[in-house]
C-alpha cells in the first residue's frame, strides 16, 4: 500500500490551497479566526513567505471583530442608560397638560374646552366645527383671518341653540380658507398626562392620558 502523502508537504509546493483567512472572518468568532491565521502562517510556503502587511492586515481584522463586539456593549448600555435619563424627565410630565394631535377635545366641567389648530399657510378664514359622537354639528367657532402656524381655541360648552352641553368628549374638525378654497387642517386637543409608560430598549416611550389612551412622547407638540 502506497503511504499516505503528507498535506504539509503538498502546502509547501503550492499543490493545494491555502486558507483564504480574510473570508473566513467574516463567518466566524475570534478564536477560530486565530486558529485559522496560526495553521496559515504553519504552512505557508518558505520561499514566500507572508508580507509584513498582508500579516499586520489581518492583525487589524482581528482587531475589528474585538472592537465591533466592544462597542455592541457600549452602545447597548448607552442606549439603556438614556432610555432611563428620559424617563426621569418624561415622569415630571404627569399632572401637567399637553397638546397632541387628535380629532377629539373634551369639555370640562368649569373651564370648557381647549385646543388648537394647524394653519399650514396663511388664510382668510379658519373655522372649527365640533359635533357629538354621531356627528351633529353642535357648535363653529371662527377663529377669522389667521397667518400660517398653530392657532388656539377654546369652547363654553354653550351650542349654537343655547343649551349647555353636557361635560365630556366631542368630535373637532377644522377648515381654513386658503386662496379661494377650504381645505381641511390639523386639529390638536389639550390634554392631561395621568402616567408615563417606559418601553423595552428600541421601543417608544409613551404617556397615558385617560382621552386619548397612549400617545407616543415624540407626538407631543407642547406642554403646558
Amino acid at each position: 500500500m502506497a503511504n499516505a502523502i503528507d498535506t504539509n508537504v503538498l502546502g509547501n509546493l503550492g499543490l493545494i490551497k491555502q486558507p483564504d483567512v480574510r473570508q473566513a472572518n467574516a463567518e466566524m468568532n475570534e478564536d477560530a479566526f486565530l486558529k485559522l491565521m496560526i495553521a496559515q502562517l504553519e504552512n505557508q510556503d518558505p520561499m514566500k513567505p507572508m508580507e509584513n502587511g498582508e500579516f499586520l492586515s489581518q492583525l487589524a481584522q482581528i482587531e475589528s471583530v474585538s472592537g465591533l463586539s466592544d462597542l455592541n456593549k457600549s452602545v447597548e448600555k448607552m442606549a439603556t442608560a438614556l432610555q432611563s435619563n428620559q424617563a426621569l424627565q418624561a415622569s415630571s410630565l404627569v399632572g401637567r397638560w399637553v397638546v397632541v394631535p387628535s380629532d377629539n377635545a373634551e369639555l370640562w366641567n368649569e373651564i370648557g374646552m381647549a385646543g388648537s389648530v394647524d394653519v399650514p399657510a396663511n388664510a382668510g378664514q379658519v373655522m372649527v366645527s365640533i359635533k357629538s359622537s354621531a356627528g351633529e354639528l353642535i357648535k363653529q367657532v371662527d377663529l377669522g383671518e389667521q397667518q400660517a402656524g398653530t392657532v388656539n381655541f377654546s369652547w363654553d360648552g354653550v351650542g349654537m341653540n343655547g343649551e349647555q352641553y353636557p361635560p365630556g368628549q366631542y368630535k373637532v374638525e377644522a377648515t381654513a380658507r386658503i386662496g379661494n378654497e377650504f381645505e381641511a387642517i390639523g386639529t390638536n386637543a389639550i390634554v392631561p398626562v395621568d402616567s408615563v409608560l417606559m418601553g423595552k430598549v428600541g421601543e417608544p416611550m409613551t404617556v397615558s392620558t385617560s382621552l386619548l389612551g397612549n400617545v407616543k412622547l415624540s407626538d407631543v407638540k407642547q406642554i403646558m
